[in-house]
């Protein structure tokens, strides 16, 4: 509860920043609300049994991670953007280059961060 909490509280900042009226709230609470259901789809019983480290798992769970956390985001963050079915290929257009951006981002902040020293 206190995630979901939080989570609004960061995508409200943003929208006060931006001047963009409770979009970036709303994804963020969304991906809050589904974060638990993407976590035991991306690490299994690694997560079921709260054994999980995210930088000892494998990078391929991790991957799958991201990319389904910045693609709903995403996703919600530009349909409530446009909020015209009739442009629906506008919405999954800039989803698609921006996730592809962003996740690219993430997995290289990943790799930097998580080296082990030997």
């Amino acid at each position: 509860m206190l995630f979901i909490f939080l989570s609004f509280l960061i995508g409200l900042t943003i929208d006060m920043f931006l001047d963009s009226g409770g979009i970036n709230a709303a994804s963020s609470l969304c991906i809050a609300y589904a974060r638990p259901v993407i976590l035991k789809f991306s690490f299994g019983m690694q997560y079921e049994h709260q054994t999980m480290k995210f930088n000892a798992v494998e990078f391929g769970s991790k991957f799958t991670y991201i990319v389904l956390m910045t693609a709903l985001h995403h996703l919600i963050l530009f349909s409530l953007e446009i909020f015209s079915i009739s442009r629906i290929l506008l919405v999954f257009q800039k989803t698609l280059f921006s996730s592809i951006f962003t996740i690219i981002l993430c997995v290289l902040i990943t790799i930097i961060f998580s080296r082990e020293s030997k």
